[in-house]
């Protein structure tokens, strides 16, 4: 118990996860201190009283959905301050009551690269290569996962460098995850535990 205890990070309660939970009419029935920093970067007011329209939309999805089903819906969105936050819709029993739970926390690099990489407007092809090429697999071995000729890998890749305006694979790497993270990674901003750059 003791080594779990000191394994524990301690962070500022406005510096991570935000969670608002909404009542079956949509009222704010409660939020955690990160919240308010949330909601104000996604466009909203800080006590809740005016949610984005993100929020919103995302427990109406979840609301259609049939409640047995085993999934939580998800949406990726770009805040006001440049930053991409993942939110996450559940279910929660408040005193009896349904109401959903809406968990607001920065987005992975590997959460943001499909954005970034249809941005480029690259084939759905051309995104499994560069999906394979950020993990650090050869030509050789994306040829074989994906079952198609070196060639043909080579033929892609030249397809993305041109697309998205690099020479190699480095600079592509950097295209689709490391602009978005490498900035603030410099300016002393650390990785958190999703791998996502968070403010210090």
């Amino acid at each position: 118990m003791g080594l779990l205890r000191q394994s524990c990070d301690l962070q500022a309660t406005t510096d991570g996860p935000g969670m608002v939970i909404l009542a079956e009419d949509g009222a704010v029935a409660g939020m955690n201190d990160a919240a308010g920093r949330w909601l104000e970067d996604l466009r909203g007011r800080a006590d809740g009283s005016d949610l984005p329209i993100e929020i919103s939309a995302l427990a109406t999805r979840f609301r259609h959905l049939d409640a047995s089903a085993p999934v939580m819906p998800r949406v990726r969105v770009r805040t006001r301050t440049g930053h991409w936050a993942m939110l996450h819709a559940s279910w929660m029993n408040l005193r009896g009551d349904k109401a959903i739970t809406v968990i607001f926390e920065e987005a992975a690099p590997a959460e943001v690269a499909p954005v970034i990489m249809s941005a480029y407007g690259l084939t759905g092809r051309e995104q499994t290569i560069c999906e394979l090429v950020c993990q650090g697999l050869t030509t050789r071995q994306i040829a074989n996962r994906l079952h198609l000729t070196a060639d043909t890998i080579q033929d892609h890749l030249k397809s993305v460098f041109d697309r998205t305006g690099v020479r190699s694979r480095g600079e592509l790497v950097a295209a689709i995850l490391q602009r978005e993270y490498l900035p603030r990674a410099i300016s002393g901003d650390l990785p958190g535990h999703s791998g996502a750059v968070v403010a210090r």
